[in-house]
C-alpha cells in the first residue's frame, strides 16, 4: 500500500495490541484502516473515547486535505476532519470510510487529547514511530 502523503513510498504493518497499523517509513505517517483508532483506544484502556469517535465518524469539522492526498485503499481523495472542541487534532478521513491518515506525530497527539489510562504505553509507542522531531 503506498502512503498518501509520499505517494511513491510503500508503507509496511507494524502490530500493536493485536492492531495493524501501515507506517511510512518515508515521512512516519501513519494509515489506520477504519475501525482501528477506535480499537486501539479501546485496547489502551482510553477513557474519553467520544474524540476517537468524532474523528472516525462525520462529526467532526471538514474540509478538502491536501489535493494530491488521496486513500491508498480506493484513491479518493481524503476529507481533512478538525475534532469539535480539540485545538490541533487534524487527520485525513477516506470519504467512503476506509480509514485515516495521521501524518508524523498527529496519532501520538490524538492518544494524548485521549487520555488513556494506559497512555504511557501507547503514546511512547507512537511517540518511537514519530521519532525525535527535528528543530526548524
Amino acid at each position: 500500500m503506498l502512503c498518501p502523503a509520499c505517494e511513491d513510498v510503500e508503507m509496511f504493518t507494524l502490530e500493536f495490541e493485536q492492531v495493524e497499523i501501515d507506517y511510512c517509513p518515508g515521512c512516519r505517517g501513519v494509515w489506520l484502516d477504519s475501525g482501528e483508532l477506535a480499537l486501539v483506544g479501546r485496547r489502551a484502556g482510553a477513557l474519553r473515547m467520544g474524540i476517537l469517535d468524532e474523528i472516525e465518524t462525520r462529526s467532526g469539522r471538514q474540509t478538502k486535505a491536501e489535493p494530491s492526498r488521496r486513500c491508498p485503499v480506493c484513491g479518493k481523495r481524503l476529507i481533512e476532519v478538525r475534532a469539535q472542541g480539540e485545538p490541533g487534532i487534524v487527520v485525513d478521513r477516506c470519504p467512503r470510510g476506509h480509514g485515516l491518515w495521521f501524518d508524523r506525530g498527529e496519532l501520538e497527539a490524538v492518544v494524548a487529547r485521549a487520555e488513556a489510562e494506559e497512555g504511557n504505553v501507547l503514546a511512547r509507542f507512537f511517540a518511537d514511530l514519530s521519532g525525535p522531531q527535528r528543530a526548524s
